[in-house]
């Protein structure tokens, strides 16, 4: 399934430096950029669990807040510009396999990511691929993309061959937030949306990850 829209998180490895106060980081490549290029956007973590105040760097200067506002049960977190301005809000959407949501003010499209189990299984199966460690990005409870695992060389467009599929237990995989549909990735082009968007993947990522084994 083609997609329109695409945001690759890779995560800072633990043997490497990290910034003063910063638990774990991950650097977030958009659509069609190399992974040699500098990020669209670095979310820094002063806390493993998220509990705390995540700052996202976007370019050189600007900073930006993603601040956990309830640390009872999936949790909840504020995104804030570097102008102090809430332009949305992340929470769970019940229990954690029901999956977390995005509410943005003024926005005429409400996102969540949900458990595969809970949305139509012809479409969910035809998004995965049969990836079974994954999450299904609703718009408006309509399945519109995913967030799954993916090799590096998926990234680059290398077909599946031995030499490529040993580089993979040495690069390993990321976790990808995929957008299928062409009509919704124009209405979410600003930097504000997809702030917001990055953001709830990583609030799913940091949760599963800390869930299941690495």
């Amino acid at each position: 399934m083609e997609t329109n829209l695409s945001f690759r998180f890779v995560k800072t490895p633990g043997s490497m430096p990290l910034p003063p106060g910063v638990a774990r980081q991950f650097k977030v490549f958009g659509t069609g950029q190399s992974l040699e290029e500098a990020p669209a956007m670095v979310f820094e973590l002063d806390k493993p669990h998220m509990r705390g105040v995540t700052s996202i760097r976007i370019g050189p200067q600007t900073a930006w807040a993603l601040e956990c506002r309830s640390r009872s049960g999936t949790g909840s977190w504020e995104l804030r510009t570097d102008a102090d301005v809430s332009i949305g809000q992340i929470g769970g959407r019940g229990p954690l396999k029901q999956g977390w949501q995005l509410e943005v003010p003024g926005s005429n499209v409400q996102f969540s990511l949900a458990n595969p189990d809970s949305v139509a299984k012809q479409t969910v199966r035809t998004m995965l691929g049969g990836d079974t460690e994954a999450l299904v990005l609703l718009a408006d409870g309509n399945p519109v993309g995913t967030l799954v695992r993916k090799h590096r060389d998926q990234a680059e467009g290398k077909k599946a061959g031995l030499l490529s599929g040993l580089k993979r237990f040495v690069t390993g995989r990321d976790w990808v937030l995929d957008i299928h549909e062409p009509d919704l990735s124009s209405k979410i082009a600003g930097q504000e949306q997809q702030v917001a968007l990055a953001a709830l993947g990583l609030v799913a990522i940091v949760s599963l990850e800390l869930s299941t084994a690495d």
